[in-house]
């Protein structure tokens, strides 16, 4: 895996700092459980897919410091040699509870929740941040795009946009939310996913004519031929050109992949592009879009398909198999975020020696729940989610009839109806520093296959890209009167 080599300095100072103190405080033996977390849906929209967990387990089973970052400590001159003889020892020797990789997730629910001595559970609380919010922001950012599809095939073509090594974990994440491959080669060898590529304008552009070039490129690669026809003319010249390179491998006994268009009016496009290989005999085509895209683009582009210019059943049913028939290179707005860049998950102090611990702000949005806690799925008959629900970790399961409350708008409640199903969201990852959840959850295709699965249970009014529904997660009665206690207490 990507973190299974030491990166103990991969944190922030405040978190050496704020250890040190807790070292010459004797705080070493205190038992505090953090919970990671963020506060609106990315995209201003309607779920979020939790991704990079296994990850996260990697980098804390590979804790540790080396003589040679402790030098570097050493050098600045702030911390004391007992403390640094104390990291040279140290380990995460502490449990990790959560969701499982793929999962559908809202505000306040917590990702994971991890809990051990506090010097190892506040050391790591940037790494966790860094992998996790990121890898969830991207398999969202995926799922969406995904979804706006329509059955086609999304590939993630980023890593000139990416910044910097994120393009690592940036393809696995866009995987696990459902991209069927990558552009990225050392990604797909590390990942162990599809990697897919055709050529560039500068192929076009570096023979005489179009049509040689494409010829060219048919005979080096007569398996792998797909062609890039947008580099002066689509429908005058990288089309007709295209299907005379098509006509003459299939008398070789080879077929064409198919077509890429990275410019123009693309849903037009593909439509026209679509008749002609079909006229011509070639119905199997496969077409795809590049340039900018993302799921507001995407979604576009299969709306004017299915709605522009039909005018009879058989324009509507080639039109149909046009939709059938694209795939989806996403780059920059995938790879980066698009819209947004960050995901805002935080990772809060919720309990020390068991004790709850709540942090207060006048931002009703920053007061954070406090205590251990368990987390429950309520879903209905139909196999629906309806809502999550929020515990304390000593508490019997919710069930039917009980009232369950808003996280920040304390007026409002909502009683759980019958029949309905409830499941635990949090598993546990990791006991006593060692993962002991089965390793094919490492597998991103397993991941995707979950997100998916996940995806079939969010009814589509939390799926719709502007103004979704907003999902319900609540605390049970019992966290709902601490929370309130503990406000009352703490307050000025």
């Amino acid at each position: 895996m990507f973190y299974r080599k030491n990166r103990a300095l991969f944190t922030d100072l405040y978190q050496l700092t704020m250890c040190q103190g807790y070292f010459d405080l004797d705080f070493t033996r205190k038992q505090a459980t953090f919970d990671l977390f963020f506060r609106s849906n990315p995209f201003k929209g309607g779920y979020t897919i939790a991704c990079g967990i296994p990850l996260a387990l990697e980098f804390l089973t590979n804790l540790k410091f080396t003589e040679r970052d402790l030098n570097y400590l050493r050098e600045q001159k702030i911390f004391s040699e007992e403390f640094l003889e104390y990291l040279l020892k140290l380990r995460f020797t502490g449990k990790v509870e959560g969701v499982r990789e793929g999962s559908v997730i809202f505000p306040y629910t917590p990702i994971i929740s991890v809990t051990g001595p506090i010097i190892e559970t506040q050391l790591v609380e940037t790494a966790l941040l860094n992998i996790i919010n990121y890898s969830t922001l991207i398999a969202t950012k995926a799922a969406r795009i995904v979804n706006t599809a329509r059955g086609g095939i999304i590939i993630e073509f980023g890593l000139r946009r990416a910044q910097g090594d994120s393009a690592y974990i940036g393809v696995r994440a866009a995987l696990v939310g459902g991209c069927m491959g990558t552009s990225f080669i050392h990604g797909g060898q590390i990942w162990n996913c599809p990697i897919v590529g055709t050529q560039a304008h500068s192929w076009v552009q570096a023979f005489d004519s179009e049509l040689e070039s494409f010829k060219s490129y048919a005979e080096i690669f007569p398996d792998k031929c797909l062609l890039l026809i947008d580099t002066y003319d689509v429908l005058k010249s990288g089309l007709p050109h295209a299907i005379e390179v098509a006509k003459m491998l299939r008398k070789r006994g080879k077929e064409i992949l198919g077509v890429r268009i990275d410019s123009g009016d693309l849903a037009y496009l593909s439509v026209e592009v679509y008749r002609e290989f079909k006229k011509a005999g070639f119905p199997n085509i496969s077409i795809v879009l590049s340039n900018e895209l993302d799921e507001f683009t995407i979604n576009s582009i299969v709306q004017q398909i299915l709605e522009r210019g039909i005018n009879n059943q058989e324009e509507r049913e080639l039109h149909e198999e046009v939709i059938s028939r694209l795939s989806y290179g996403v780059g920059t707005k995938l790879i980066t975020g698009g819209q947004q860049s960050a995901l805002g998950g935080v990772y809060k102090l919720v309990a020390l020696n068991k004790i709850p611990k709540i942090k207060v702000s006048e931002n009703v949005t920053k007061t954070i729940n406090p205590g251990i806690k368990k987390v429950w799925r309520i879903i209905d008959d139909n196999e629906k989610f309806i809502a999550d629900v929020i515990g304390l970790y000593d508490e019997n399961d919710p069930c039917s009839g009980d009232w369950i409350y808003h996280p920040i708008e304390y007026l409002k409640k909502y009683q759980l109806p019958k029949h309905i199903v409830i499941e635990p969201l949090h598993h546990l990852l990791m006991k006593n520093g060692k993962i002991i959840i089965d390793e094919d959850l490492y597998d991103w295709k397993l991941s995707q296959q979950f997100c998916k699965e996940q995806l079939n249970g969010l009814d589509s009014t939390y799926k719709r890209l502007l103004n979704p529904h907003i999902y319900k997660v609540s605390l049970t009665n019992q966290l709902y009167e601490l929370k309130i206690d503990l406000i009352k207490e703490f307050s000025p």
